[in-house]
């Protein structure tokens, strides 16, 4: 288990117990979710900026890539309807369900071990990674009708599903989106809720997996709040998305003082709503309160206050 936030964070009132790791700097963690609505930017800029990215089969065909590229698929969802009846997900009543808001789409069965391959074959193409989506409860609730299995069924199939896509391959990872329930689980997971949930539950996820987060947060006290309260719990292998799918590639003003800041310490600590993490040439301050809290830098600077659901990143003088 990669200790990082400890288990004082479901209160977020007593220290943290974070051990410190190697790791890359802030800006080595920054992904760009590609597939969703594609990015404004040019692909120049999104590999020299954004290390981890995750495309379309054609997306990847026209050349968008990065160090640490993913090919999305996905995984209990099909647009094909002359699968073997057996890989699709039934009512009581035999009836194909479909997923509730791409209505053109089966939901499909991934306990199916004909399914299950289809997937693996669907992710062949992955240069690192493959982006493995409508895992977990999101899969669950966005069904058009009430399957023949219950929530947590379908939770641990998921993640049946995904250990066996993850096995399949030694060329390429995967990333289950929103399949956050798993402790620690082989395969990388997506979070989509990052900074939207409370502090106490982001942290919570980053602590117990290798995080693909999304801080979906459109303002820049938003954004801001979600890289900084990302950077007090990351570890190694995790990635942050900052901003909506239709700001993607976006870069927001605070990641150039994140390019100076260098690696963590040593553990982040809490008292109250407060938390901070010190690194290397600085630290990062997170309010997770609805108060604006004054806090005077361990680095010797003057007093700053930090607004509610906001951070900052301060550099040492």
């Amino acid at each position: 288990m990669r200790s990082r936030v400890g288990v004082a964070i479901a209160t977020l009132v007593l220290g943290l117990c974070v051990a410190p790791a190697a790791q890359a700097g802030p800006l080595d963690m920054l992904y760009a979710p590609l597939h969703v609505h594609g990015t404004s930017q040019t692909q120049s800029f999104i590999q020299s900026h954004f290390p981890t990215v995750s495309v379309s089969a054609g997306q990847l065909k026209k050349g968008w890539h990065s160090s640490n590229t993913g090919l999305y698929t996905k995984g209990t969802r099909s647009s094909v309807a002359t699968y073997p009846e057996s890989w699709y997900m039934h009512t009581a009543g035999g009836a194909r369900i479909h997923d509730r808001a791409l209505k053109s789409y089966f939901v499909m069965n991934p306990s199916s071990s004909g399914w299950r391959q289809q997937v693996v074959q669907n992710c062949a193409g992955a240069p690192q990674w493959c982006f493995v989506d409508a895992m977990g409860t999101d899969g669950y609730q966005r069904m058009s009708a009430k399957p023949t299995v219950s929530e947590s069924q379908w939770i641990s199939e998921t993640t049946a599903e995904a250990n066996y896509v993850e096995n399949a391959s030694s060329g390429w990872s995967v990333m289950a989106n929103n399949l956050i329930t798993p402790n620690n689980p082989i395969f990388a997971v997506g979070f989509e809720m990052f900074a939207r949930v409370s502090a106490a539950q982001s942290l919570q996820v980053l602590e117990h997996t290798r995080c693909y987060c999304f801080a979906k947060l459109g303002t820049e006290s938003g954004a801001r709040y979600g890289f900084t309260l990302f950077l007090s719990g990351a570890g190694p292998g995790d990635h942050i998305s900052v901003g909506t799918d239709s700001q993607t590639g976006k870069w927001w003003d605070f990641y150039n003082s994140a390019s100076t800041l260098g690696s963590p310490t040593g553990p982040a600590t809490v008292s109250g709503n407060l938390i901070v993490r010190q690194f290397t040439n600085g630290e990062v301050i997170v309010n997770t309160g609805g108060t604006t809290t004054t806090v005077v830098a361990r680095s010797g600077g003057p007093a700053t206050s930090v607004a509610p659901h906001d951070g900052k990143i301060i550099l040492n003088p």
